[in-house]
């Protein structure tokens, strides 16, 4: 229990108390520098956005899984989901129209699924988790470091998260199971 001297007490909270990774991520140099390892994005993420996100019933560590994936993500990956995005073929691999997509996948056909995915979610009560996702994946690629194909990357990682929102809610529609497999498509062809 924490004491404050203008205010109660107050509980001591885990997620506060590991904000930003733990001290066991420092490794300290001969000089006696300490040198930060690798911290991930969605440890720095903004702490309302962490508690409206357990107000909707998901704890950032359930899309640990996905952020790390997007948090690796290699240019070679990128330019996989930008041809799934920007440059269709067709069965024999010759470029198409300019719309995107594949004979099994297309990107207009997964907005649509979005904002299907969306509806439902709202008729449960979960209209924020959508906005707190992308706000939360958003952080990946902070400031002015974002290009054509991070933007790519935001897009279907993001698609990806609200699959995974839809799958634990499919036993109320068996539709959002569909639209979670196809949603999800993009990020595992690219991160297989």
């Amino acid at each position: 229990m924490t004491t404050h001297e203008d205010g109660p007490d107050l509980e001591a909270d885990p997620a506060i108390e590991a904000w930003g990774g733990d001290v066991s991520q420092l490794v300290v140099v001969k000089d006696g520098q300490a040198k930060v390892g690798h911290i991930p994005f969605y440890k720095f993420l903004y702490y309302p956005d962490v508690l409206d996100m357990r107000k909707c019933g998901y704890e950032v560590e359930a899309f640990h899984p996905l952020l790390d994936q997007l948090d690796n993500a290699h240019t070679s990956n990128a330019k996989i989901v930008h041809h799934l995005l920007h440059l269709p073929s067709d069965m024999y691999g010759r470029m198409g129209d300019g719309s995107g997509g594949n004979q099994i996948w297309n990107p207009r056909r997964a907005r649509e699924l979005e904002f299907t995915v969306r509806a439902a979610l709202h008729r449960y009560g979960l209209s924020d988790i959508a906005i707190l996702l992308r706000r939360m994946i958003g952080k990946a690629f902070p400031g002015d470091s974002i290009s054509h194909l991070g933007v790519d990357l935001l897009n279907v990682f993001f698609w990806s998260a609200m699959a995974q929102v839809a799958r634990d809610y499919a036993w109320r529609d068996p539709r959002l199971e569909y639209a979670a497999d196809y949603l999800e498509y993009p990020v595992k062809r690219a991160f297989r």
